[in-house]
């Protein structure tokens, strides 16, 4: 087989056709955006629910103990829909690339240390969610800025910005900055992604 030498040009043109083709199969996975982000709503607006509507302040234990139960049966219907979803996108994808499989082990990371920030949080006796929301504006940011769309890069960003916002707020109203970030940073985002689909 011969070596051919590319030129600056010719190496442009190949990155940027894996861009194009990375873009073409995340459009296809605005899937999972979508699931996450009605996934993680849901969970908020239930979480606000229960802090607001369940009586007396001395529950608070229990109250925190069915607001972890409401988020692990959020969390793992999520995770349970994604196996099937990202098996089958994997399945139908044309196209694997590089820049596919560093996508891929950004989200891996990402996940534990969503797990790894709740448990720092619950031990040091604060609130999760200034922690959560800064760790999924440096996922989505990252993923966001590496496939160059534009409407996930906001979204990314909104997350630093309601992370911020998030330490201002009471416990009790926590769920609905959480609810707001997600729509902001996901939904949007997601639906302008599968919209984007050409």
């Amino acid at each position: 087989m011969e070596k051919t030498d590319l030129t600056p040009e010719e190496s442009f043109d190949v990155i940027n056709k894996a861009i194009a083709n990375f873009k073409i199969n995340y459009r296809e996975s605005s899937k999972v955006f979508l699931l996450w982000g009605w996934i993680l709503t849901l969970a908020s607006i239930t979480n606000f629910i229960i802090l607001k509507f369940l009586p007396g302040t001395e529950l608070w234990a229990h109250n925190g103990y069915i607001i972890l139960g409401s988020w692990v049966v959020f969390l793992l219907t999520g995770f349970i829909i994604m196996y099937f979803m990202v098996r089958k996108m994997n399945r139908d994808k044309k196209v694997h690339s590089h820049i596919d499989k560093f996508i891929d082990y950004l989200w891996w990371v990402t996940a534990p240390s969503f797990i790894i920030a709740t448990f720092i949080c619950i031990r040091l006796g604060i609130a999760p969610p200034p922690l959560m929301l800064l760790v999924a504006g440096i996922a989505t940011t990252t993923t966001a800025l590496v496939i160059k769309f534009r409407p996930l890069i906001i979204g990314g960003m909104s997350f630093f910005l309601f992370s911020i916002a998030s330490t201002f707020v009471t416990n009790e109203y926590l769920a609905l900055v959480v609810s707001a970030a997600i729509i902001c940073g996901y939904l949007i985002p997601g639906y302008l992604l599968k919209a984007a689909k050409e």
